[in-house]
């Protein structure tokens, strides 16, 4: 059984790739790299190496060319090559080059959701079910790291804005969600399927609580309205679309789009995932 994990240079495809290791051997796993100088940590390590990157669909099949099971970790948007494109790209390789699974990173409530970010995974969702590729869908929630300025904000001045209203959130280690990703991948793919990944669901008051607990002084969460966080935004120096996507993701919170009815987290991680207050302990050190 060969796999090949994308986005290994990020956070995320890094603890996936960290946790494959763990059970499947080095010689039997491959890594997609934007370039051979990115490779070369990877290559020291053991794995084998491959340089491409998803917007050239015809290197794509050469690098997905051998391989068995495909970690798809969903690119960034914002690119020169849209997302959508790109993760065309990635389907339409895989399936030339014969993969024959796959897992993919989507988002919270995938199809029906309205999130900012939603609509390239709603588009790869669907590709992805028409491919005729055994996959597992994985419907991501919120990073806990997502929130570094509102922590460091704490820290200092022992108060955050946020635009998120009460909304909830069902924040998670980025660390966990890739372990979480790295089972699926290594599972058993004996029919399709679709996952909820969240942690408990909580709202900013519940982070201010939480980082009073551990930093322990009060820390009051300031709710905003959605223009004035995007005037904040601007008058921090944001470029607009950064400002777009940013103020976007409060706008989302606000309107419950990263809310889950239930969560797939504990059965697929093997375990609950840590709560809030040592989640945000794991961050602050």
């Amino acid at each position: 059984m060969t796999y090949l994990i994308t986005g290994v240079t990020g956070q995320l495809g890094s603890a996936i790739l960290e946790k494959v290791s763990e059970t499947v051997a080095k010689e039997d796993i491959a890594v997609l790299v934007r370039s051979q100088e990115k490779g070369q940590a990877f290559a020291q390590a053991g794995y084998e190496v491959r340089v491409g990157d998803f917007s050239d669909q015809a290197k794509l099949v050469e690098n997905f060319k051998g391989i068995d099971r495909l970690m798809f970790v969903s690119s960034a948007p914002g690119q020169e090559v849209t997302r959508e494109q790109q993760h065309r790209n990635v389907l339409a390789a895989a399936k030339e080059a014969g993969v024959s699974a796959l897992v993919y990173t989507s988002i919270s409530n995938g199809d029906k959701s309205s999130a900012i970010l939603a609509p390239d995974h709603i588009v790869t969702e669907a590709l992805i079910k028409a491919s005729g590729i055994s996959y597992k869908i994985l419907r991501n929630d919120w990073y806990i790291e997502n929130e570094a300025d509102i922590i460091a904000s704490a820290q200092k001045d022992g108060f955050f804005y946020h635009a998120g209203g009460s909304g909830k959130v069902g924040w998670a280690l980025r660390r966990e969600y890739g372990y979480a990703a790295a089972n699926a991948l290594t599972g058993d793919f004996d029919s399709n399927a679709v996952y909820e990944l969240a942690g408990d669901l909580h709202t900013y008051a519940d982070l201010a609580k939480a980082l009073s607990t551990i930093l322990g002084k009060e820390v009051e969460a300031r709710g905003i309205s959605s223009q004035e966080y995007r005037q904040s935004l601007a008058q921090a120096g944001l470029p607009e679309p950064v400002q777009a996507i940013v103020a976007g993701i409060q706008d989302d919170i606000a309107n419950h789009q990263l809310e889950v009815s239930h969560s797939d987290f504990e059965a697929l991680l093997g375990h609950a995932p840590l709560d809030l207050v040592e989640s945000l302990k794991e961050i602050i050190g």
